[in-house]
C-alpha cells in the first residue's frame, strides 16, 4: 500500500529508512518516473512514494511519518565536551568529534 508520497527521491528514502529503522517493512517506488518530470505531467503520479508491505504496520508507520513531518530535523543537542550545538541527525559533534549524549 502507498503510505507516503514524497516531493523528491531523497525525501522518499529518508522516510523509508526511518520506517525500516523502526522495523516497518517498506520500499521506495516510482523514483525512476521522477526523472521524467517535464516529459510527463508534474503531480502525484510522477512523484516517488513509499510502499508499505505489511498493512498491520499502518498505524505505526503513520505515527512515524507524522512525527517526522512535525519536526524533520528533531531536537538539537549540545555537546558535553565543547558545548557546540548539533542537529539531531548527527551522532557525533561536528566540532570536536565527541559522541552524542544518550537519549533517556
Amino acid at each position: 500500500m502507498k503510505i507516503f508520497t514524497a516531493t523528491t527521491p531523497t525525501e522518499a528514502h529518508i522516510i523509508c529508512e526511518l520506517l525500516k529503522s523502526n522495523l516497518v517493512s517498506c520500499e521506495v517506488r516510482g523514483e525512476g518516473i521522477f526523472g521524467l518530470q517535464g516529459e510527463v505531467p508534474f503531480g502525484e503520479n510522477s512523484e516517488p512514494y513509499v510502499w508499505l508491505f505489511d498493512n498491520d504496520a499502518l498505524p505505526l508507520a503513520q505515527d512515524i511519518i507524522a512525527d517526522y513531518q512535525q519536526d524533520p530535523l528533531g531536537e538539537q543537542w549540545q555537546c558535553d565536551k565543547c558545548h557546540e550545538r548539533n542537529e539531531a541527525q548527527f551522532g557525533i559533534c561536528w566540532q570536536c568529534g565527541a559522541t552524542a549524549p544518550s537519549i533517556p
